[in-house]
């Protein structure tokens, strides 16, 4: 993402853990700057001398604060001796996620990233994350992921109830097939594309056709034929 600063093997999202999100999900996969002059030469002599950081946190907030960095902010200190300090905000708003890598000697900062610097597809990405746990426009965003998950519950139980009112008479087996279904082009189509959207579905829908063309089918015509 910057080509005129020397950085490091490491990557952002090293900076993340299991129960902390520090930096956005569109940076995980960028390399870390590096601090100071001999930076890239310390670099490539894998050298991992403890931090020694001359810039002080006060003066790291101060950088943040004229950056206009929303509060909540974490900071992270440099870990060795070209390391950086990273200021990081996840928003609820990905519209407000920034982040700052300052050079722990010097205070300059080596990179500023923001939304604005995001492709398409990280904020495609940072907008269906934040949609998808319900932190985008607050409680009404979490009643709508609510609704959807008891439509969802709700499919599952009228499916069953619409096989068991479809049934064969006085068995368990599948409904018998209607012929006057006058969108089933529509359904198809619309099947097709929650298959693409959604890989595992598409998966899970190839591989019940398989099934029931193989093997059930088989059994079908065994049974027909006894």
């Amino acid at each position: 993402m910057w080509n005129d600063i020397p950085t490091s093997d490491k990557q952002a999202g090293e900076l993340n853990t299991a129960t902390r999100q520090t930096v956005p999900w569109a940076l995980e996969n960028t390399p870390m700057p590096l601090s100071g002059d001999h930076a890239e030469h310390m670099a490539h002599g894998g050298m991992s001398a403890p931090a020694a950081p001359t810039v002080s946190l006060q003066q790291v907030v101060d950088i943040a604060t004229e950056h206009r960095i929303e509060p909540g902010y974490s900071i992270t200190q440099p870990a060795t001796a070209d390391g950086v300090f990273t200021v990081s905000v996840f928003a609820d708003d990905p519209r407000n996620d920034a982040t700052l890598h300052i050079d722990q000697y010097t205070g300059k900062v080596l990179a500023d990233v923001g939304w604005k610097d995001y492709s398409t597809v990280s904020r495609a990405t940072e907008m269906g994350v934040m949609l998808h746990e319900g932190k985008f426009f607050g409680w009404i965003n979490q009643l709508i992921i609510f609704l959807i998950c008891l439509m969802v519950l709700l499919s599952a139980v009228s499916g069953l109830v619409i096989w068991w009112q479809r049934r064969p008479q006085g068995g368990l087996g599948v409904p018998p097939l209607r012929h006057d279904l006058p969108r089933w082009k529509t359904a198809i189509i619309i099947m097709i594309a929650v298959g693409v959207a959604f890989p595992l579905v598409g998966a899970s829908l190839v591989g019940m056709c398989l099934f029931d063309r193989l093997v059930l089918s088989r059994f079908a015509k065994s049974a027909a034929t006894a």
